[in-house]
């Protein structure tokens, strides 16, 4: 377990599918959403991340069903206060990492699953830098062609600097989770952080009260 309180938070709550599955819902384009089936979605063991980036950078693995093919959903936790032009790099790579794991586990498999490369990312300036990879390559209009030989890939950014209060407490995700993402985007700003805690202790209140009178229900 990391010793990084923000890491550690990230970890425990969306790494459960219940928190996990309609956050990644909210973040997708309407229209991957829609082929994926969110109820096969299933956390897969393994971290990628450079170790000497533990301290800005978290991550979790899951399996899915996507238009039917088995799939796999990568989710990178960028909470660092600077925008890492060289992400998409990094991202190559710990896809790469993925892909060689899932070859020692699946050593007859003929073909990879798709990965779907998302990014949270909270920072002070907001999200800056490129999102697609041939965007890092030093390419002009005349040499466009080239682009045909080189890595091609485009992470979904979830980018919570430029989404306002009002904006995350609308999202169709669990109470926790939209919580767990309030604290992140306000965490350099103590006083700002704690001014607003109080709009959702009544959110918590009834999601407390609605798991007690359930345990109740389940009892009898």
């Amino acid at each position: 377990m990391t010793d990084n309180p923000h890491d550690a938070l990230f970890q425990y709550v969306f790494s459960n599918p219940e928190h996990a599955a309609p956050a990644l819902r909210s973040m997708l384009p309407a229209a991957l959403a829609e082929k994926v089936d969110f109820s096969t979605l299933v956390l897969a063991p393994g971290h990628f991340v450079d170790p000497e980036l533990d301290g800005h950078r978290s991550d979790l693995l899951f399996s899915a069903r996507i238009a039917g093919r088995d799939a796999l959903i990568y989710v990178l936790w960028e909470h660092q206060s600077y925008v890492d032009t060289w992400l998409l790099l990094r991202l190559l790579e710990y896809m790469v990492r993925i892909w060689r794991s899932y070859r020692d586990e699946h050593p007859r498999a003929k073909k990879l699953p798709v990965i779907v490369p998302v990014v949270l990312h909270h920072s002070k300036t907001g999200w800056r830098a490129a999102r697609r990879f041939e965007d890092l390559v030093d390419v002009d209009a005349a040499g466009l062609s080239v682009l045909a030989h080189v890595p091609r890939f485009e992470f979904v950014l979830d980018d919570i600097s430029r989404v306002d209060d009002a904006e995350l407490s609308r999202r169709a995700m669990t109470v926790l989770g939209r919580l767990v993402l309030y604290l992140f985007r306000h965490a350099r700003d103590p006083e700002e952080l704690f001014a607003g805690l109080g709009r959702w202790a009544e959110a918590l209140r009834h999601r407390w009260w609605a798991h007690r009178t359930g345990m109740l229900r389940s009892r009898r």
